[in-house]
């Protein structure tokens, strides 16, 4: 597994001394004088390899020019300069460099030339040159001090990539800030909590696309919840996966009574978006959980379970109506239900509950529905959900 340092090359900038500016920059009590930010962080992380990205008018001949101490690096120097000045370094010449510069390091150092990122193709691009070089699992730390100032932005996106399309760890994502010197001391940043953001927000869609609450719980241990009370949403969500709504109540109950409500550190940040994905366990019947979740699921599009919990919810309702006191998720109890509730529906109703109850089995199944009306409800999702919201607005009502 490889930890490699991710850092951006700008353009050129003067002061009035004609020298390139050099910051005192403080990581944590260590203090590091550079001209490149990247150079003092690859002293204090020191990873095994270093991948500089910039584009083909950075400031590549003045990076170099510090490791330029032979003829020919000499040579290699007064190339990049004319280049860079012309805004037309070439990937041919940053390759050479990156021989001198890994035997100068003592690592595997690597000069990518990206393009300017001016629109979706090459902000893509830049996205791929980063990821060539990037091993599955492997360990990478970004800095997003230099370059053009559209590239942290991208930088930020980058370690999401990475994260999702290698499962790479970010160890960390770094700022010299330059701009908030004092006393000729520059504090450096380590944005992560940026990339938990990003993580939490990923949470919110997947939830809301899937209804799996799970993934909360490892952020949360992450903010420095106790195991036991972030495990509580997996616990929850394995058995909203079994659809035991009524199972799936009592650990998000005992969560919420747990957090006051309020959750620790970024977590805090989304607070009200969770309660709200979670409320449904306030629900005062069984009966008005298992339609709230069907409705959820058929929503999201997950027919399966929309039309398995629907069909249970309509079973739970005329059981309640007929025998308040039954036990409610008892299987004898309810499948007694089954074979009576026919006798008890109105003709129209009689024609949705079997009509409901057939698309339950047929996706339930994942078998050829023999009722011709069942195969063309199912060859169309436009279909299927606009069969299944009148069939859960007939035979669910909100009580």
């Amino acid at each position: 597994m490889t930890h490699t340092l991710i850092s951006f090359l700008g353009k050129a900038r003067k002061d009035e001394g004609g020298q390139y500016r050099t910051a005192t920059y403080d990581f944590n009590g260590e203090k590091k004088t550079k001209q490149f930010f990247g150079l003092g962080l690859l002293e204090v992380i020191q990873p095994q390899q270093l991948i500089i990205l910039g584009t083909s008018g950075s400031m590549w001949d003045v990076f170099y020019e510090a490791f330029a101490d032979s003829e020919q690096q000499e040579a290699h120097w007064i190339a990049l300069s004319d280049s860079a000045e012309a805004d037309q370094v070439t990937q041919q010449q940053l390759d050479a460099c990156s021989i001198d510069l890994s035997e100068k390091l003592g690592l595997k150092c690597l000069l990518k030339l990206i393009p300017y990122g001016v629109n979706e193709q090459e902000q893509s691009t830049i996205l791929k040159i980063m990821a060539a070089d990037i091993a599955y699992q492997d360990q990478v730390s970004l800095d997003l001090t230099h370059g053009l100032r559209h590239l942290p932005m991208l930088g930020l996106l980058s370690a999401m990539y990475l994260q999702t399309a290698k499962q790479v760890h970010i160890e960390g994502i770094y700022y010299g800030a330059l701009e908030l010197t004092e006393n000729q001391i520059t504090p450096v940043m380590k944005l992560d909590g940026l990339l938990k953001i990003a993580d939490w927000i990923s949470a919110l869609h997947g939830f809301d696309k899937t209804g799996d609450i799970a993934p909360f719980s490892d952020l949360l241990k992450q903010e420095g919840m106790d195991a036991e009370t972030a495990n509580l949403l997996k616990i929850a969500a394995f058995h909203e996966s079994t659809l035991s709504i009524t199972n799936a109540r009592g650990p998000l109950k005992a969560f919420s009574k747990k957090t006051s409500g309020e959750l620790p550190g970024i977590a805090s940040l989304f607070t009200d978006s969770l309660n709200e994905r979670i409320s449904w366990k306030n629900q005062s019947s069984i009966y008005l959980r298992q339609r709230e979740k069907s409705i959820f699921y058929l929503q999201q599009g997950d027919y399966v379970r929309a039309a398995a919990l629907g069909y249970e919810a309509v079973i739970t309702q005329y059981l309640k109506k007929n025998n308040p006191s039954a036990d409610v998720e008892n299987y004898e109890v309810r499948d007694e239900v089954r074979k009576t509730i026919e006798t008890q529906l109105s003709k129209s109703e009689l024609v949705d509950y079997k009509l409901l109850r057939n698309i339950r089995n047929s996706l339930a199944h994942a078998n050829r529905p023999n009722k011709e009306e069942i195969q063309t409800i199912l060859s169309d999702e436009s279909l299927l959900q606009k069969k299944l919201t009148e069939l859960f607005s007939q035979l669910l009502p909100e009580k």
